[in-house]
């Protein structure tokens, strides 16, 4: 033993200056094992790192890129000299790739390290090492963004040996936990956004199976600096919100508030697909800002909704109106008034239980007023003191002004139905605003709350949750080892020089390769290239024949050894598409029957046929094969592992990313591919993912059903009043901006198109349809006079059929109001040509056709022509003037039929698409419904 350990002692020459080259050659040569002079004794590492910079947060994949500096000590016991005979030298530097090192990874990888390579490291004349390397570590993290931007974030570093077990290799902290933390926060450059507020850690051991592991558990814990998103997010949203909440002082009467609101809601839709990129995604959860904005939307939806409700009530004809219900009365404008404290106008007082007006009409009756129509003679007055009957001119002055007093009644009762239905809207317009007001205030203490706690925020005050990370080790073997001398010289003579051909008794024989994975990450999946991003735990398990040795000779029943010192089966994943990056760990064990056994993480970019047909809601089928590149069946043959309910198991219990993609299921079995040049044998995992879709419900589906519901309720806008083709077309323009940023949310692949997109591209059709059957209804409107009459296979379809369908009622036919003047019995020819001036005269005012003339049969002879009195000459010109006043009026409320007959038209299409709209969004609404019950009732069914 003391003769071994002067051959591993490093010697020096007299005049030369540190261990000379050809001792130090003899360590090099021993790179391969673990420089411990007896194997039963474990190498220790103390580790050590300090926090440089905070890269980037990814809460979409759950990944934390970070710089650090590493610092690693171990002892090398072959590697030992005396300065005195050495010159004094106590410190030299040699390249790592010359000595042994352990294996310490962070078990949180889910990226290749591509920082800068250090090449050396210092050895001290006692074999202590110190090797001093950068690591651009990119890990997953289990981010919680619910507080977001005041959020606090807790992330783990794990270290350990990935191959050798607590037997093996120790590891330790080489300084105190709050000594990194002190030196990570003075030198922490590149912070950004995140400022480090700790690090902890603790000392642990990790079992699994039979074997333990050395580990040390970091917790580095930062936060998010809030001001840039509080200055270029929250400051923006509330200057919008002001804008919407001061719109309510707008005057709906007499201001188009719903373009106004339209234009708001526009701006703040492109201000929320903007700001979806400067959000964290994520779909374990969303942040109280994402909610807060959702909300902010749904309120401007709901005051335009209400906007779009007033406005119709306030230009539409109340004659369809009917008397506000006593419920109403009674709930709205009593109750909800006095809760709001609603002001009524002075001239008029809270109305109590209604009272049925009936207006006084000039000819006593009781009944409605209403104007008679031209086929009508005028009542005959009743005679006066029993005499003489009036003059028939003042008999039709009379009926004429009383008329026009019914009708100026009957237009003051519908102003007063109208006065009463624009109170209600004004007090529900009220509600509103108070609402709006509350909720605001709220979310501004909220978040003005959570601004304190994150200003608060010390490292005393937080509570830890420590996640245990399980390495992919399946074998459970024991180690004892004494002296490696003699092993280490019949492995370099036996085994070594054979690492080029398989180890077989024949080459005809085939090998056994056993396969196991664990799917510890999830990075990512790209829709468009149709690939897998994914990090594995991969083991190998195979056997050299012959190769065995005596534990009692050898002094141990495994060693590990560099993997590239043995032969290694080719076994590659058939569907790779990118090279690997996942970080490197050279050892592998070997076992005194022969038996290898090889665990290493792997970073793999697969193919996989994705079907987003129900996106958000897919669920997706990828498989990795593995196998032999080169060898066929004959050579190499792959054995399954574990079953797919153990390694379900095991993926589940160490995954490490909850982003977008849960892990649903696993499935394995063994397949032979069958080529023209020979069979190969394969090991297929079908590996079932589900997508989380709370993401995209809030982000796309949520804020398109409010445009959709806002072009739906812009039906109840009258064109007659309201220029509702801009509202629509304004309405337009923001869908389109929201589908051309959504584009980049939504998944994209030549094999299908996703449901959502048809959905959106149906949405976008019927508002452009509905934009187009405006401009028809609003040239209806004002262009109806100057058309030809209606087709009548239009009016048959139209008015006779669709309006059945639209549940639109036959409008009743009134007779044309004109104006007759009944010839009296003593009516001289005088008369008779006055009178036939004062009709071709209102003829030629009205556009009437003459009316055609009673038979004369009943009139009396003739009698004579007595001179005409001035004060009959005015009463017939007042006659007269009176007639044509009310032709006009007539003609202005009732307009000609062709136009009557076209503008009932628009109203039938108009109704049609109202009730086409309705039923596309309901199935819609099912459709997607039911989608998502099927995804999350298949994915219980599969748990």
């Amino acid at each position: 033993m003391e003769r071994e350990h002067r051959f591993c002692k490093l010697t020096c020459k007299e005049g030369h200056s540190g261990p000379t080259y050809e001792s130090m050659q003899a360590v090099f040569d021993l790179k391969p094992f673990r420089p411990a002079e007896n194997l039963s004794n474990p190498t220790i590492a103390n580790i050590s790192f300090t926090l440089y910079a905070v890269l980037g947060v990814n809460e979409k994949t759950q990944i934390l890129t970070t710089f650090l500096w590493l610092r690693l000590y171990w002892h090398h016991e072959f590697l030992v000299w005396e300065p005195d005979e050495c010159d004094g030298v106590t410190r030299i530097s040699l390249p790592v790739k010359q000595l042994w090192s352990p294996d310490i990874i962070v078990y949180e990888f889910v990226d290749d390290d591509v920082s800068q390579a250090c090449p050396y490291v210092y050895v001290n004349h006692t074999g202590h090492i110190r090797w001093d390397r950068m690591l651009r570590l990119v890990s997953a993290c289990n981010l919680e963004i619910f507080s977001f931007p005041f959020d606090v974030q807790n992330c783990t570093f794990t270290f350990g040996s990935y191959m050798h077990t607590i037997r093996d290799v120790r590891v330790s902290p080489a300084l105190t936990f709050e000594e990194m933390s002190r030196n990570s926060k003075r030198y922490l450059e590149a912070s950004g956004e995140w400022e480090l507020v700790d690090i902890l850690g603790e000392t642990s051991i990790l079992q699994f199976g039979i074997d333990e592991w050395d580990i040390i558990t970091f917790w580095v814990v930062i936060k998010r600096r809030p001001v840039l998103y509080v200055v270029n997010l929250l400051i923006p949203s509330s200057f919008l919100m002001l804008i919407d909440i001061l719109s309510f002082y707008l005057p709906p009467h007499s201001v188009d508030r719903a373009s106004f609101k339209m234009t708001l809601i526009l701006g703040y839709t492109v201000f929320l697909l903007i700001m979806n990129d400067l959000l964290p995604s994520t779909a374990n959860g969303t942040p109280i800002i994402g909610i807060y904005f959702s909300v902010c939307l749904a309120l401007m939806v709901i005051s335009l909704l209400e906007t779009v409700i007033i406005t119709n009530v306030l230009h539409h004809s109340s004659m369809k109106y009917q008397e506000v219900p006593n419920w109403v009365r009674v709930v709205v404008l009593k109750h909800i008034a006095n809760l709001i404290c609603y002001r009524w106008p002075e001239d008029m007082q809270p109305p109590s239980v209604p009272q049925k007006d009936k207006p006084d009409c000039s000819n006593g009756s009781s009944g409605p007023c209403i104007i008679q129509p031209a086929n009508q003679t005028p009542a005959q007055h009743p005679t006066s003191n029993g005499g003489a009957a009036a003059l028939p001119e003042l008999q039709q002055i009379c009926q004429y002004l009383g008329d026009l007093r019914a009708h100026l009644t009957s237009l003051q009762k519908e102003s007063e139905l109208q006065d009463q239905w624009c109170h209600v809207g004004y007090v529900l317009d009220f509600l509103l605003f108070r609402i709006y007001l509350l909720l605001i205030s709220c979310y501004a203490l909220v978040i003005i709350s959570m601004w304190c706690v994150w200003i608060k925020v010390k490292p005393t005050e937080l509570v830890f949750i420590c996640v245990m990370l399980l390495p992919g080790f399946v074998a459970a073997l024991n180690c004892t080892s004494s002296t490696p001398k003699s092993m280490i010289d019949a492995l370099e003579k036996n085994l070594f020089p054979k690492k080029l051909v398989r180890p077989v008794k024949s080459f005809s024989d085939p090998i056994n390769v056993t396969i196991d994975i664990t799917v510890v990450g999830i990075a990512g999946v790209d829709e468009k290239s149709q690939t897998l991003t994914t990090v594995l735990w991969q083991v190998l398990e195979w056997d050299i024949h012959g190769l065995s040795w005596d534990e009692k000779e050898c002094g141990t029943t495994r060693v590990s050894v560099p993997r590239e010192n043995l032969w290694v089966p080719d076994v590659i994943i058939a569907e790779f598409m990118d090279e690997e990056k996942s970080p490197k760990t050279p050892y592998v064990y070997l076992d005194n029957t022969g038996h290898v056994f090889d665990d290493k993480p792997i970073r793999v970019v697969t193919s996989c046929k994705l079907i987003i047909y129900t996106f958000p809601f897919d669920i997706q089928n990828c498989s990795l094969t593995f196998g032999s590149y080169l060898h066929f069946a004959t050579d190499i043959r792959m054995i399954q592992g574990s079953t797919s309910e153990e390694i379900l198991k095991e993926s589940r219990k160490v995954l490490e990313t909850n982003g977008e993609w849960e892990l649903a299921n696993i499935t394995v079995g063994s397949v032979t591919l069958e080529l023209n040049v020979g069979d190969y044998s394969e090991i297929k995992y079908y590996i079932l993912l589900r997508r989380r879709p709370l993401l995209y419900v809030v982000n796309l589906l949520i804020p398109s059903c409010f445009l959709i519901t806002v072009d739906l309720f812009s039906f109840m806008l009258p064109p007659q009043s309201v220029d509702r083709s801009s509202f629509k077309m304004t309405l337009i323009l923001g869908y389109t901006v929201f589908l051309l940023i959504m584009n980049d949310l939504l998944p994209v692949t030549g094999d299908t198109t996703p449901l959502m997109n048809v959905f959106f591209s149906l949405s976008l059709a019927l508002m452009v349809t509905s934009l187009l059957e405006t401009v028809f209804i609003t040239n209806i409107q004002f262009s109806s006079s100057q058309y030809s009459a209606v087709p009548h296979w239009l009016s048959v379809l139209v008015l006779r059929y669709l309006a059945v369908v639209v549940c639109l009622p036959p409008k009743k036919k009134s007779n044309p109001v004109t104006v007759f003047l009944n010839p009296s019995a003593r009516g001289s020819a005088t008369n008779r040509s006055i009178t036939s001036i004062s009709a071709t005269h209102l003829q030629s005012i009205s556009g009437d056709k003459t009316p055609v003339k009673p038979p004369l049969a009943h009139l009396t002879p003739p009698t004579p022509v007595a001179p005409p009195e001035p004060a009959l000459d005015e009463l017939r010109k007042l006659s007269g003037n009176l007639m044509a006043i009310r032709q006009q009026i007539d003609k202005h409320f009732h307009g000609s039929k062709t136009s009557q007959e076209w503008q009932m038209i628009g109203i039938v299409i108009d109704r049609l698409l109202f009730g086409l709209y309705i039923i596309f969004i309901t199935v819609s609404f099912i459709t997607i419904l039911c989608i998502w019950i099927w995804n999350n009732s298949y994915a219980a069914s599969i748990n």
